[in-house]
């Protein structure tokens, strides 16, 4: 097995675990940060005071967090599927990152959709395809 193979089907592997944990995270009835928020809240006024920009709040942390949590899913899919097919990656990643949104909606967990949460999954998906397409490992390294 090839150096290349062996990190597409670590990939693959990482990719299906992670994958598994987000939608765990998606179908909970509850918001995630129950419980913490009042901490986060705490930590960002404490950073505000010693220099944090105004403008990163609770509200700039949360949406942050949902493109981030997107971009380990981009980066790893584009990387098990090489740099010749990342295109449909990123298709297949948007579409995922919209589901994610959506999904818990149709399946009636008690979640409300936001087409902000949605477009934010998608951005971090194709910005983690993005930089998997860049360390990918290219057919010709074979």
């Amino acid at each position: 097995m090839t150096p290349p193979d062996r990190a597409r089907r670590w990939a693959l592997l990482i990719l299906v675990i992670y994958s598994a944990l987000v939608a765990v995270v998606g179908i909970m009835p509850r918001p995630i940060d129950r419980g913490f928020t009042p901490w986060i809240r705490g930590q960002i006024a404490y950073l505000q005071g010693h220099g944090l920009r105004d403008w990163i709040d609770y509200e700039f942390v949360e949406y942050a967090a949902h493109a981030l949590l997107f971009v380990p899913i981009g980066i790893l899919a584009v990387v098990v599927v090489g740099r010749r097919l990342a295109w449909l990656a990123v298709l297949v990643m948007i579409g995922v990152g919209v589901f994610a949104e959506y999904g818990p909606a149709m399946l009636d967990v008690g979640s409300t959709p936001a087409q902000l949460d949605a477009v934010l999954n998608a951005v971090g998906a194709v910005a983690g395809a993005a930089i998997g397409y860049w360390v990918a490992p290219s057919r010709r390294a074979t």
